[in-house]
């Protein structure tokens, strides 16, 4: 119930933040919409069948009221349903998201276990230089060298855009590039502070007890240490997907990917309030759901918090 209580207090924080910080954005979408040598009465007329003309206040309680029941009103620029284009524009977004999310976790975990049993050493001053590299190097940049290395001079992948047929193959080969530079960027974050985790793990009394005793090391890392640090790294990955589904934006424009990013883009540029609103909260709530799966996945690794 608890649970069920922060979800609800965190959408409406959310709806709220999403309204409010949207009208911020310069300009006016009915001026956007008409253009520059529209007349004023022309303008005054679209503002008022948007609703743009009501007092703030107004127009949020509405939106709320709106919302509650799924609807999050139609773009300005298309007339359809904002929340139906979003949703269409998802289901790229998440599978880029969700595959360089895994390729972060794979590379990413096992990398931090590995310098964690060898701290000081060789092997763990490089893996953290370059996870230090990783995290200073912006997305987007990374993506153009990944570009030109792996697409232009060695013809690996194709360069942009997305599969323009069903075929599993293509699409998988389109996907590749663009989710391997997501998991690469964010497997950074989950190496370094995976590292962490294990290294508090590694030195409570337990495992220089269960050391002692001559448990094995593979079992002493894997299954002892490992399954306290899962708290942790559980936490990591569940952050490490709001940076995932964020970065696949940037992502999505470097690669010319269709997908949700582009679709808030273009909301941006034509001042469409209702069809940013739809995709930042349809990003926002994506988030507070893979977050509670997390709380919930705690659960499931240490029984010890159901009483809690």
């Amino acid at each position: 119930m608890q649970t069920l209580v922060q979800l609800i207090v965190m959408v409406f924080g959310i709806c709220t933040l999403v309204f409010f910080l949207i009208r911020l954005i310069p300009g006016d979408p009915a001026t956007a919409m008409l253009g520059d040598y529209a007349t004023p009465q022309a303008i005054a007329a679209l503002r008022a069948d948007l609703g743009l003309d009501q007092p703030l206040l107004v127009q949020y309680g509405r939106f709320l009221g709106h919302a509650v029941t799924g609807d999050l009103g139609a773009s300005v620029v298309t007339g359809q349903p904002a929340l139906d284009q979003i949703l269409d524009s998802l289901p790229a977004s998440a599978a880029l998201a969700l595959s360089g999310l895994a390729i972060a976790v794979l590379l990413g975990v096992p990398l931090g276990i590995v310098t964690a049993r060898r701290a000081g050493s060789w092997t763990d001053t490089l893996v953290m230089i370059g996870g230090l590299l990783g995290i200073s190097f912006p997305v987007f940049w990374l993506g153009l060298v990944s570009v030109l290395l792996l697409a232009h001079e060695i013809h690996l992948f194709p360069a942009l855009g997305a599969a323009s047929s069903d075929d599993l193959l293509d699409q998988l080969q389109h996907l590749a590039l663009p989710a391997l530079v997501l998991g690469v960027s964010t497997a950074a974050y989950i190496a370094r502070l995976t590292r962490s985790a294990m290294l508090e793990a590694l030195m409570q009394e337990h495992i220089r007890v269960a050391r002692a005793m001559g448990v094995p090391e593979r079992r002493v890392v894997y299954h002892l240490a490992l399954r306290n640090a899962m708290i942790p790294i559980l936490a990591i990955i569940g952050v490490t997907f709001a940076l995932s589904l964020g970065s696949a934006i940037l992502v999505e424009a470097v690669f010319s990917r269709p997908g949700l990013g582009s679709t808030i883009l273009k909301g941006i540029l034509a001042r469409d309030y209702q069809l940013v609103q739809a995709g930042v909260l349809v990003l926002a709530l994506a988030v507070v759901v893979v977050n509670s799966l997390i709380d919930v996945a705690y659960l499931a690794v240490d029984p010890r918090l159901r009483r809690a």
